[in-house]
């Protein structure tokens, strides 16, 4: 009976195998699935947020508007702008954007959003690439001097003199050139800075260090040029940014010498204009305001939403308008049970239930796993000390546990208001979590406490939060999140697993040093 037990275990597993290791095949040699098409896009919306004040005179506002090109997206515009007109046209780099109108009178607010997808990018420049003696006329003019870049002065000669950056490669000379102005003090300029101004001082902001780097490199015979725009952060800001293009073998080469990117620009950067622009004009006298608010979320590439609509979850989240660390969630919840799993049938460690853990390590993805594990701690002490408060009031088990209820609502609004006072920001998102499992775990630390003993209560607790550590840094994994979200059947293969343990009748890690002695003595069978 136990051998044809076994072969039926084997069976299930090898049937549940099956289907995944063909629908994977499927994928992959039929489809071209790549797992790094399931990789997230991080998608931003941003909205200009324009304020002005009106008295009927002719009012006018131009700026730029973001293009697509090889490293974003752009799409969705929507323009509410009352009592005004909007106008968007591309000239030979940049998208303008005007609004006029005349009769608007007292305060007037402008909202343009769009949506963009941005990616970070890297070039590696040949270390044998000389400087070109002829550039193509396109960009003979990223050569030439210009109001605020000051080519042909002779400051600038006599730097790239210097710092050895009129001569060798055309590596050597960039980099020489990024060291300078990479070096320079930070300070915030109001205005505008020119090359010089930033060279005489020793110090600049962005776009100081900018207009310095294309002066120098203009002068070293390297075509360059001014890029504008902002780094993208979830939020209100009025800041934007200010960086550079090099004109390398065919290709406009990004650097930021303010925060120091070689021929690099990270994801979060968003192109506004190329060209030395200034980013907003407006008619005088008008009270201008204006913040850029953006906020941002994780959406499936186009590929995904288009190659493989059989078992394709991350596209049906999209369509549902659904967050992806929702779907993460949901997909990474049986790899937290198996974890818990794992935990108490193979090493034998005590926690409050099965799956109370891995639930706990999908909410602290909104603390973080160190403030969560604190914040779970601080509501279930004190809820836990309520619950022998309400012990002398003999009190049935619902009406018990809607009191807890309220008592882990009261515990959390305290710690969050608590953490806010101290200035422990992940700490006040503890009012995330599901109220009913912190209720529960209080429950569970509370009869554990009356059955066992404080010293097993306190154990089972330990239990519990080492566990959610694991199952937190098992579900927080974004190689298996890629996997699970492409190939949504391996939680078939987490099933074959559970069927396995749940036959396990090996001897605990926790039983083999509870009685090791007993076990290594000779003749012990």
């Amino acid at each position: 009976m136990r051998l044809a037990s076994r072969a039926r275990l084997w069976l299930a597993a090898l049937a549940l195998l099956i289907p995944v290791l063909g629908l994977a095949a499927y994928k992959i040699f039929w489809l071209n699935y790549a797992l790094a098409d399931v990789l997230p896009r991080t998608e931003y919306r941003v909205t200009y947020d324009l304020s002005l004040d009106g008295d009927e005179r002719e009012l006018r506002i131009r700026t730029f508007l973001p293009l697509t090109d090889s490293r974003q997206q752009v799409y969705g515009d929507e323009d509410l702008a009352p009592g005004l007109r909007f106008k968007s046209e591309v000239d030979e780099l940049n998208r303008v954007a005007t609004w006029s109108g005349s009769g608007v009178t007292g305060a007037t607010r402008i909202r343009h959003t769009f949506s963009v997808i941005p990616s970070s990018v890297r070039y590696e420049i040949d270390g044998d690439l000389g400087v070109a003696d002829v550039v193509p006329a396109a960009v003979a003019r990223y050569l030439q001097p210009e109001p605020n870049v000051q080519v042909d002065d002779p400051a600038i000669a006599a730097t790239l003199r210097r710092i050895g950056a009129d001569r060798g490669t055309l590596l050597s000379r960039l980099h020489r050139i990024f060291d300078l102005t990479a070096k320079l003090t930070p300070r915030a300029f109001k205005g505008t800075t020119d090359a010089l101004t930033a060279l005489r001082l020793g110090e600049a902001s962005c776009n100081g260090r900018s207009r310095l780097f294309v002066a120098l490199a203009r002068a070293a015979g390297i075509p360059a040029r001014l890029v504008g725009g902002l780094i993208l952060e979830n939020g209100s800001k009025r800041t934007s940014h200010q960086w550079v293009e090099v004109f390398v073998a065919g290709h406009w080469v990004p650097f930021c010498p303010t925060n120091g990117h070689f021929a690099s620009l990270p994801q979060n950067y968003l192109t506004l204009y190329r060209g030395d622009e200034v980013l907003f004009k407006h008619s005088s006298d008008v009270n201008f305001g204006y913040d850029f608010v953006t906020s941002s979320r994780q959406v499936p590439s186009a590929a995904v939403k288009t190659r493989f609509q059989l078992v394709n979850v991350w596209a049906l989240f999209d369509r549902l308008k659904l967050p992806f660390a929702l779907l993460s969630t949901v997909l990474m919840l049986p790899m937290g049970a198996l974890v818990v799993v794992l935990f108490r049938n193979v090493i034998g460690m005590p926690t409050f239930g099965t799956f109370l853990p891995a639930l706990i390590a999908a909410a602290a993805t909104e603390t973080g796993i160190v403030w969560g594990i604190v914040g779970v701690l601080l509501v279930v002490l004190a809820v836990g000390g309520l619950r022998l408060a309400l012990k002398r009031f003999e009190l049935l088990h619902s009406p018990t546990l809607a009191i807890l209820l309220a008592g882990v609502t009261a515990s959390m609004l305290t710690v969050s208001l608590s953490a806010e006072r101290l200035g422990i920001e992940p700490l006040t998102r503890i009012s995330f979590f599901p109220i009913a499992v912190l209720a529960i775990c209080a429950e569970r630390f509370y009869t554990s406490l009356t059955e066992t003993g404080t010293r097993p209560a306190l154990q089972e607790l330990g239990g519990t939060i080492l566990v959610v550590w694991a199952c937190f840094v098992v579900m927080s994994s974004t190689a298996l999140q890629v996997i699970l979200i492409g190939f949504p059947e391996a939680l078939l293969l987490v099933v074959s697993a559970n069927l396995y343990l749940g036959r396990w009748t090996g001897i605990r890690i926790s039983e083999y040093v509870r009685f090791r002695r007993l076990l290594t003595q000779p003749g012990t069978t």
